[in-house]
C-alpha cells in the first residue's frame, strides 16, 4: 500500500462515526426473553434512543410481542428518555414492565 492510499484510508476512516459503550439492564421478566438482566453494547455515536429500541425489538422480537406499547417502561440514566435522545459513551438504559 502507498503511502497516499494509506492518507486516502486513514480519511475514509475519520468519516465512520466513533463507537461508544452503553449499558442496557433488563427487569427479572425481561431476563426471560433475553436470558441477561445486563447487555453491553458496542454502537455508534450519534444513535438515538428510539434506534437503538428499534435495534433491541430486532435481538429480542418476543418482547414487543408480549409486551404490547405501554406495558413496558424504560430510563436513560435514571430519567424518561426522549424518543431522540442522543446516546452517549457509557449511558445506561433500563427497561422494565410497568
Amino acid at each position: 500500500m502507498t503511502s497516499q492510499q494509506k492518507i486516502r484510508e486513514i480519511k475514509f476512516m475519520e468519516d465512520f462515526p466513533k463507537p461508544i459503550k452503553i449499558k442496557i439492564f433488563y427487569d427479572e421478566e425481561l431476563k426471560k426473553i433475553t436470558e441477561k438482566n445486563l447487555e453491553e453494547a458496542v454502537v455508534s455515536q450519534g444513535i438515538t434512543f428510539i434506534d437503538q429500541l428499534y435495534f433491541i425489538f430486532s435481538s429480542h422480537p418476543e418482547i414487543p410481542k408480549k409486551y404490547p406499547p405501554g406495558k413496558l417502561g424504560f430510563l436513560l440514566n435514571n430519567k424518561p428518555p426522549k424518543e431522540f435522545d442522543v446516546l452517549q459513551d457509557g449511558d445506561e438504559i433500563v427497561f422494565k414492565i410497568i
